[in-house]
Parts: structure tokens; C-alpha cells; sequence
């Protein structure tokens, strides 16, 4: 019997067992009669908790372990006026674990020295605050260039992905990660030009309490330009994450780490974009659902509003608008775009852009996740926006930021104000108005002083946050989105 089959085998006895588990429990509850659950009300993916919450807990996925496909780094944001210390536990694919305690000092960052784990070729982070109001991010790199993103808040029964492409050499992994102590059984699904698919290879993926897998996507859905991708837990929650190869030719490609979206959603924003000579980019707009959406995407020049793409998107496919084919739209702009979806719980969206091989510096391509409805709307009219690294553990050599987009999401003038926060103060960066459905991009010196100072933006209504990154070769190939905070528990 080979190795392969016993591992198979194994799986499919945990399974059995896990259903029957499971399928006993339901039984119980029912004979119970106990009612049914009240539905929480739904949260971003990432939510800084409440400032004076006891404690919060953040899962990080889609890093490898060093000489991996995507080794990475965290870095702990603090945006109270207290010191808050947090406990990060590291676990690899093969079960090898690794523990350190941090502290993050009053309105600062830190990022943490994680030890080398003993075996496994990927690994997942837990971070656990002893108190609210910290944000954690990671960071991953590779010869084909490197990505931020915002690890995740809440683990959840599904997960979406709008963009991934395996074409010519390119990959997809899916790293999986169960933070909850009980077992889940998982399942992978993709939606495809030629229709979704299932393969058998990855239907029932257990995941014991605690452990993280990753998937080689390429192995199963192979040569496929553009496809979404679905996770769904049949039992309990998980955290998900994507990491995207581009490789191209020499000297070009990208590599990006893209969380998943928890849910679809009907509204969507990408607060700064641009058409680069010689590059491509495209929105993907997934719909997850059952039923048609229709779906309106608004570019937003700040000249005014251009005619709009508008599509009816099937259940289970993706609308991709290529926007670099897109005449109307004029090349070398900086605009904003709108995305909204009617006729049914929502849609999924991303962009990804790839530049022509001799821009420079790389990565020269790269996907990021658009900011959804619930991440614009936040609770207390604040975002962090986390800085790629700290002074002394950049994520990469000449991590800064490059430019910061505020998008007007609601339908009235709303205040803003931008500033960096430090252990001795904040630093004001801008402040103004915003007309319903405008933006506005700060840049240059304003941005420069800040370096990698966390930055927290205050509105009086609903913004969509974006911080474009370099070193990148174009504009939206690494960003960081504004992260919502929670109010306090105490109002």
C-alpha cells in the first residue's frame, strides 16, 4: 500500500468520524429542542477590536516557512494610548510550533521575532492581545517581488477569492488554517471559464484543531487564466489566504498574498487605480450566489464620473473588465471606482495589474482585494492604516508609503482627517472636505514624513482606505487598506 493511499485512507476515516461526530451533536441539540441561534451582525474579515476589549485574536495564513514560496513577517499596530502586549504562536504544515511574547508600545508598532520552526514548508500565525485596538498585518516576499495584506479577525464557514490565474508558469496556493479546537473538514471548489469544478483531491481537507495546509491549486486546476475560488467548511470555521505567482520573463513577475472575503458583498471601492502604458490590468467581479447580479462599475476621474461598465454576472461565474482595454478610460489618470451589485446577497472583487517587464523596480504585477461596503463603514469613523514594516524590520529594503486615497462613500459632504501617530504624539498629515462620491490622493512630503509611522484616518461617514506601497512598478501592485476600528464596548 502506498504512502498516498494510506494518507487518503486515514482522511477519509477522519471524516467518517468527524460527520458522525457531528451528525450526533445535531441530533442532541434537536432532541434539545434548544431555538435557533440568533445570526451575529455581519463584520469585516479585519476589525481592530475595541479599545477596551480584554483581550482580541488575529489569524495570519499564506506564509511559508524561509526559502519558501512566500516566507513573511507581522507587524503589531497599537492605536491606544497604552502599552498592549500580545502572544504569537507559530505553526507549520507538519505541526511544528513556535511561541513569543511582544510588547506594542502606546500608538506604535512593533514586529516580532518569530523563532525558526523546526520542520514544514508552511506556517500560520496566531496573535492574542491582552487587550483591543491592535492591528496585525503580514508581509511576504520572493524573488518575483513581495505583498501586505491584513491577517484576518474572525474565522468563517466560507471563503471567496474573485482572482487566480495558473497560466503558462504561474501558481495559486491556498493556505488553510483552523484556529478552533475541534476538528473541520474543508472543501475546495473554483469557478472556471468552462464551468466550477471539484476536485476530488481537495473535497473533505481535515484540518485538526490548530493545524494549517496549503494547497498547490496549480496541481488540480492547471493552464487556466482566470478563475475564483471558493472554500467552504462543512463543519466549524477556518481562516483562509491566497498567495498569486506571476511569473514572467526575466527580471518580471509579482508575487501577492490576498486574505479571503468572508462574504459577498453589494458594494465595493477601489480608491485609487491607474492605466500604465504597456500594462494590463482587469477587476474581477465574482458572484458566489445563486442567483444573477447585476453589477455597475463607475470610473471616477477627478474630472467627473465616466459612463458606466455595467454587466449581468451568472450565479457561480466572474465578470473580468479588462480595463487597460478600456478607451474611455485615459492612460497615466489616477481615478477611483465604484462597484455595486443588485439582485441578490452580493458580489466578490479584486484588480489585478501586470506591467510590461522593463518597469521598474519590481514586482510589476500584482492583485489586491477592493474594500467592501462593511470595511467603509466603520463603527467609529476610524481606520489604521499599518506602515509596511517598522524602522528597524522593513518588509522589504525602501518599504514606504507612496501614496493614500480616501474615497467619499456616502451620499452627503464628509469631514476627514489623516495623522500619524507616534509615542510622543500625532503628527497631522491633511484634513478637509469630501463631496459625496469624490476622493482625494495625498502624497509627496505630507506621506514621506510619515514613514513607517502607523497612519489613523477620522471621518465623519463612511471612507473607503487605500495606501499604495513601494517599491512597486505601478500604481494598486501592493497596497494596504484602511482597517476598521470597533467602538468601544463600554459606549
Amino acid at each position: 500500500m502506498t504512502p498516498a493511499h494510506v494518507s487518503r485512507e486515514r482522511r477519509w476515516r477522519v471524516v467518517a468520524l468527524v460527520v458522525l461526530v457531528v451528525a450526533g451533536v445535531a441530533v442532541a441539540v434537536g432532541l434539545q429542542g434548544s431555538p435557533a441561534p440568533v445570526a451575529a451582525a455581519p463584520t469585516p474579515s479585519a476589525l481592530v477590536g475595541a479599545p477596551d476589549a480584554e483581550s482580541s485574536a488575529w489569524y495570519c495564513t499564506g506564509q511559508s516557512t524561509a526559502g519558501g514560496v512566500a516566507p513573511g513577517s507581522l507587524v503589531l499596530t497599537n492605536t491606544t494610548a497604552r502599552a498592549v502586549t500580545a502572544a504569537v504562536t507559530a505553526v507549520t504544515d507538519t505541526g511544528a510550533t513556535g511561541h513569543t511574547e511582544v510588547a506594542v508600545p502606546a500608538e506604535g508598532a512593533v514586529a516580532p521575532a518569530i523563532p525558526t520552526l523546526s520542520s514544514g514548508t508552511w506556517e500560520a500565525e496566531s496573535v492574542v492581545t491582552a487587550g483591543g485596538g491592535v492591528a496585525v498585518t503580514q508581509s511576504v516576499f520572493s524573488p518575483l517581488g513581495w505583498s501586505q495584506a491584513p491577517c484576518q479577525s474572525t474565522a468563517s464557514p466560507e471563503w471567496y477569492f474573485a482572482s487566480g490565474t495558473t497560466a503558462a508558469a504561474d501558481a495559486v496556493y491556498l493556505s488553510l488554517l483552523n484556529p478552533t479546537s475541534t476538528p473541520v473538514v474543508v472543501d475546495l471548489s473554483f469557478a472556471t471559464p468552462s464551468g466550477v469544478v471539484h476536485p476530488i483531491n481537495y473535497q473533505g481537507i481535515v484540518l485538526a484543531p490548530g493545524q494549517v495546509a496549503a494547497e498547490n491549486v496549480s496541481v488540480e486546476v492547471q493552464q487556466v487564466s482566470d478563475f475564483s475560488t471558493i472554500v467552504t467548511a462543512r463543519t466549524g470555521r477556518v481562516v483562509a489566504s491566497e498567495i498569486q505567482e506571476i511569473v514572467g520573463p526575466a527580471g518580471s513577475g509579482g508575487l501577492s498574498l490576498v486574505p479571503g472575503v468572508g462574504a459577498p458583498q453589494s458594494h465595493w471601492s477601489i480608491p485609487q487605480a491607474q492605466e500604465a502604458t504597456g500594462a494590463s490590468s482587469q477587476i474581477d467581479v465574482f458572484n458566489p450566489g445563486s442567483t444573477s447580479e447585476t453589477v455597475h462599475v463607475d470610473i471616477r476621474l477627478p474630472s467627473g464620473t465616466l459612463s458606466p461598465f455595467t454587466d449581468k454576472v451568472l450565479p457561480q461565474t466572474t465578470w473580468v473588465l479588462n480595463t487597460s482595454a478600456q478607451t474611455r478610460i485615459p492612460a497615466g489618470q489616477t481615478y477611483a471606482t465604484v462597484i455595486d451589485a443588485t439582485g441578490g446577497p452580493g458580489v466578490v472583487v479584486s484588480r489585478s495589474i501586470g506591467l510590461s517587464a522593463s518597469a521598474t523596480p519590481p514586482p510589476q504585477s500584482g492583485t489586491v482585494v477592493a474594500v467592501d461596503g462593511l470595511s467603509a463603514a466603520a463603527p467609529t469613523g476610524e481606520w489604521v492604516v499599518p506602515a509596511p514594516g517598522t524602522s528597524a524590520s522593513p518588509a522589504v529594503i525602501g518599504a514606504a508609503p507612496a501614496s493614500l486615497a480616501l474615497l467619499n462613500t456616502s451620499t452627503a459632504t464628509e469631514t476627514y482627517d489623516a495623522v500619524a501617530t507616534t509615542a510622543t504624539g500625532d503628527h497631522a498629515m491633511a484634513e478637509g472636505k469630501l463631496a459625496a462620491g469624490t476622493s482625494v490622493l495625498l502624497s509627496g512630503s505630507p506621506l514621506s514624513a510619515a514613514g513607517l509611522d502607523p497612519i489613523v484616518i477620522h471621518a465623519s461617514g463612511p471612507m473607503a482606505v487605500s495606501e499604495d506601497v513601494s517599491p512597486s512598478a505601478g500604481l494598486g501592485v501592493v497596497s494596504m487598506p484602511g482597517i476598521p476600528l470597533a467602538a468601544p464596548i463600554g459606549v
